[in-house]
């Protein structure tokens, strides 16, 4: 992350963060923040593309490498997803804040506690919450506003995260 400064400090966005920032979004610039056609997704079409994609195949979730995105016109229909470089599109932002809806889950330092049944039910897990949907949902089941939680040591290729600077 950030190297500390006398000034600044730095650390993954938080749960009140994004809140607030999906409060901002709606009541501010009226933004959709539960249901929307805009945003990275798989049933969301992308064109006049910038900056560069990966394709990411649905069944193994292995990328296969950047490419140029004026080479790509949608990611509709197809078998693979399309993973975006931040700024990659005109409708992945609003107000001028980008990959909030799709593109990729981000962590937030907000902790869940999950029990899995598996695991008999007085089995309780550290997770913590991931924020906004990814590039393989849905915007109708995963919108800007959308949590979901996952084991923390978990990765995968839609999971991300964005750093808040702090001014002291």
């Amino acid at each position: 992350m950030y190297r500390n400064h006398n000034y600044v400090k730095s650390g993954l966005v938080t749960g009140t963060m994004w809140d607030m920032m999906m409060k901002y979004m709606r009541d501010t610039g009226n933004v959709d923040i539960l249901t929307s056609t805009w945003g990275n997704y798989d049933n969301v079409s992308l064109a006049n593309l910038t900056g560069y994609y990966t394709n990411v195949n649905t069944s193994s979730g292995a990328a296969d490498g950047f490419k140029n995105a004026e080479t790509l016109t949608t990611n509709s229909g197809t078998s693979s997803y399309v993973l975006l470089t931040t700024g990659g599109a005109e409708q992945v932002k609003k107000m001028n804040l980008y990959d909030v809806a799709g593109n990729l889950w981000e962590w937030t330092q907000e902790a869940a506690y999950t029990k899995n049944a598996s695991y008999g039910d007085n089995a309780t897990y550290n997770t913590y919450t991931l924020r906004g949907g990814a590039f393989g949902g849905a915007s109708s089941t995963n919108p800007a506003a959308s949590r979901a939680c996952n084991y923390a040591p978990y990765t995968y290729t839609n999971h991300g995260f964005r750093l808040a600077l702090y001014l002291q």
